[in-house]
């Protein structure tokens, strides 16, 4: 079913409460370690030789002087600056625009979601329908100006209420024969180029010259 998130622009006359999905599903060969005798042997946490069996060990907030405390009894700093960790993005506002071209040149892309749209909690049938035909509307409006201008609407976007570095996430238009829909790509970091070229390269030609070459035998 995905997370519901709303998606909003001022300027455009456009909001739509949509849900989104991870679309990675790729799946990882399930590779087995054996011993030489082939027994099956696993990863796990050793302490002093001894195997760590599950609930032996917890990971919890601790001091110099040993004393345990609470996540909520702490405060976090980069630096001299206090910092709030990150909380999940309900509300998705556009921020700008930017050429579509970025969306692959500019940016590595860590995951993308796929939206569609929500059906606002309702529990009738005709109005579950009516929502999201009319978040569907909405949606196709931001469709139709990314598609127009080539570009990728940029905003705040969290995942999850994890870390401390905020994302931004990309929506993009996306059409495949007559199917159309919008997908939110997450960058993990901005691509830097350092030997890109200026103008065209000319061809070296190299020009026969007189004389003739020695060699010994």
């Amino acid at each position: 079913m995905g997370y519901k998130l709303q998606i909003t622009d001022n300027n455009l006359g456009i909001s739509a409460n949509v849900r989104y999905e991870n679309l990675s599903r790729m799946k990882r060969p399930e590779i087995t370690a054996k011993t030489p005798t082939g027994k099956i042997a696993k990863e796990r946490y050793v302490v002093n030789g001894k195997v760590v069996q599950q609930g032996e060990m917890t990971r919890q907030w601790v001091d110099d002087d040993g004393n345990v405390y609470g996540k909520t009894e702490l405060s976090f700093w980069n630096g001299e600056e206090q910092v709030l960790e990150n909380t999940q993005t309900k509300v998705f506002e556009i921020s700008g625009y930017q050429p579509l071209a970025n969306y692959t040149d500019s940016y590595v892309i860590s995951a993308y979601y796929e939206l569609s749209p929500d059906d606002n909690g309702m529990k009738k049938d005709f109005d579950r329908e009516r929502a999201k035909s009319t978040n569907l509307f909405q949606m196709r409006k931001l469709w139709e100006y990314l598609d127009e201008k080539k570009v990728v609407a940029r905003g705040e976007f969290c995942t999850s209420s994890r870390g401390f570095l905020l994302s931004d996430g990309y929506l993009r238009a996306v059409s495949f024969g007559n199917k159309w829909g919008i997908e939110i790509g997450v960058f993990k970091e901005e691509k830097v180029f350092e030997h890109l070229n200026e103008g065209i390269p000319q061809q070296v030609i190299e020009t026969a010259t007189k004389g003739k070459r020695l060699k010994m035998i």
